[in-house]
């Protein structure tokens, strides 16, 4: 049943903007894609619908800039500490990923296996968000003393690609502990970098 609506508050174009952003991520977190409707947003936002469709033309649309919104966020989430060693660095950032995958579990499902993943600017996003995520961790690395190869980078794209299958596969199964989880992935990439540092060395002159 869609909430009543509330006393409209008055906020700048950029203000609006994320707030719509906000209520349409919660409601995609929440329930299934198809389930969501962009006059529930405007309900739940206080604003009618002739606003929200200034703002947003399509519910679409709206899920697009949710995915981007969300997107940069999980970048800017696991950015690890560069002071800490290359372990904790790949832990924390493990944790924060998990974090948000299960606070955001039906929004993530619905951009990576659901109707709107068919989209080719949902899978340009997350696309560029993997890229993203395999930059800098190529970075973290060189900072440990791992050389950077064709062969490393393509190894991380798997790897990246790897965790988030199982992170999805974890949240309907829930096979073996969160704890478990992140180390099994956490060890792989430990496991691939000490790879490359010996595949580097034995190919030296």
């Amino acid at each position: 049943m869609a909430q009543p609506a509330r006393s409209r508050t008055r906020l700048d174009p950029a203000g609006r903007r994320r707030q719509l952003l906000d209520v349409g991520a919660r409601l995609f977190a929440e329930r299934p894609y198809d389930l969501v409707s962009i006059e529930e947003i405007a309900v739940r936002a206080g604003v009618s619908r002739g606003l929200m469709y200034r703002y947003f033309a399509t519910k679409r649309d709206l899920f697009r800039a949710v995915v981007q919104a969300t997107a940069d966020h999980m970048i800017d989430l696991t950015d690890p500490d560069p002071a800490l060693p290359l372990e904790q660095q790949i832990l924390a950032g493990l944790d924060r990923y998990l974090d948000h995958f299960e606070a955001n579990a039906t929004l993530i499902r619905a951009a990576y296996t659901g109707a709107a993943s068919a989209d080719e600017h949902v899978r340009a996003i997350i696309a560029d968000k993997a890229r993203r995520h395999e930059d800098r961790l190529l970075d973290r690395l060189r900072q440990a003393g791992v050389p950077e190869t064709p062969r490393l980078r393509v190894a991380l794209r798997g790897w990246i690609l790897m965790c988030r299958m199982l992170i999805l596969d974890w949240l309907d199964t829930r096979e073996i502990s969160r704890t478990e989880l992140r180390d099994v992935c956490a060890q792989s990439l430990l496991d691939l970098a000490a790879h490359a540092g010996r595949q580097s060395t034995a190919a030296a002159p």
